[in-house]
């Protein structure tokens, strides 16, 4: 048990060290973003659970699960197990998807109505009076698609319909789910190589993803047109603009 565990170990971390390498590097990840999630999905799980697993091995080391909580003489053994079981769920309590504020915040205009609804390509959509450019996504039951007037305002009708079918991507695939996780693990274990080229990459996919489904709806075109204005002055946008010409 004990060599299965450090081989466990070791294949936990040449994961953890070179998945992100791998991931980050390669030129496929562009044009296929939703497979690029799945596989920093399963290098985190392989990780996580190798790492668990071979130092479980390590420490059990032939020795009967009973004795490991109940059986040793020790006099520090039950302080071990109580700090092993709180650093389990210390990590499970940092690891977990937390809604920002400015979430809150769209949530409260969308239940109290001071942002009014409008259906935009068959989704309904709250519009807020703005002067500046914004498009989100907010999930939870609640949520939805909210567009600010000063967007709304610069765009054309299939312009429009593609910002509300990016956003709408958003929601449907979960993506919010997919950057708290990447964020909270980054914020949980910063040390571990890749927690942070994670996070970036995960913010960066999804847009990719989101970008993806609301083409195959409205087309590239609208879209690229779209996102030049919407994010005009930011360098994801001018990325996106780019692949959507591409």
């Amino acid at each position: 048990m004990v060599v299965t565990g450090i081989v466990l170990v070791v294949l936990a971390l040449a994961v953890v060290v070179f998945a992100p390498r791998v991931l980050t590097r390669s030129a496929w990840t562009i044009d296929r973003p939703r497979t690029a999630l799945v596989c920093w999905s399963l290098a985190v799980l392989l990780g996580v659970v190798g790492f668990v697993a071979g130092i479980a091995l390590v420490v059990l080391a032939d020795r009967p699960l009973t004795e490991v909580f109940g059986g040793d003489e020790s006099p520090t053994h039950g302080f071990n197990v109580g700090v092993a079981l709180l650093a389990v769920v210390a990590f499970v309590v940092a690891v977990r998807v937390r809604p920002g504020p400015e979430h809150e915040a769209v949530r409260r205009a969308m239940r109290d109505g001071t942002a009014p609804h409008r259906e935009i390509d068959g989704t309904p959509v709250a519009v807020v009076e703005a002067e500046h450019a914004l498009a989100c996504a907010v999930p939870g039951r609640s949520g939805g698609v909210l567009v600010s007037t000063g967007l709304a305002d610069r765009l054309r009708t299939d312009e429009l319909e593609a910002v509300v079918a990016h956003e709408r991507a958003h929601l449907t695939q979960h993506h919010a789910a997919a950057v708290g996780v990447a964020e909270s693990i980054e914020r949980a274990v910063p040390w571990v190589p890749g927690a942070r080229a994670m996070a970036r990459s995960t913010r960066v996919l999804v847009e990719f993803a989101a970008d993806d489904a609301a083409a195959r709806r409205v087309g590239r075109d609208a879209l690229r047109r779209a996102v030049l204005v919407a994010d005009e002055s930011s360098a994801l946008g001018a990325i996106r603009a780019s692949r959507l010409s591409s």
